[in-house]
């Protein structure tokens, strides 16, 4: 049996559940994760999508605080609009995942891991995608 990656990844989908007061588990399993020493990265394109008033949304912000946020730069736009024309999809956030994923052999959490485990087979990577 393969050992659980180091690496996180979280797409959107992640970030808003760390943000939804009502359910408990994922601000708990972000707890897990950071106490186990798994390195949590978040493509800055990807919270840019969810972060829309911090001040409101202090979940979210503190459990930003754990994670390493990555920029999307001029190493990034050539893989990541390969892929959107290799996958047929137009998602740069979740194609910014699954590269940055393929890249540190990371774990990814996601709301939709059928668009990401895609974007992933589209890369020729297998790599786990653990669904919200």
């Amino acid at each position: 049996m393969s050992a659980v990656p180091d690496n996180v990844v979280y797409d959107s989908g992640a970030l808003i559940s760390l943000d939804d007061g009502r359910r408990r588990s994922p601000i708990d399993r972000h707890r897990r994760l950071l106490q186990l020493s798994h390195k949590i990265l978040v493509p800055t394109v990807v919270a840019a999508q969810v972060v829309r008033r911090p001040e409101a949304q202090a979940r979210l912000m503190r459990a930003l605080r754990g994670c390493d946020l990555i920029p999307f730069t001029a190493q990034h736009h050539l893989p990541v609009g390969r892929l959107l024309a290799d996958s047929g999809t137009a998602d740069v956030g979740d194609a910014f995942v699954a590269v940055l994923a393929a890249r540190t052999r990371a774990m990814v959490i996601s709301t939709d891991p059928g668009d990401i485990s895609h974007l992933l087979n589209c890369l020729g990577v297998k790599l786990p995608v653990l669904a919200i």
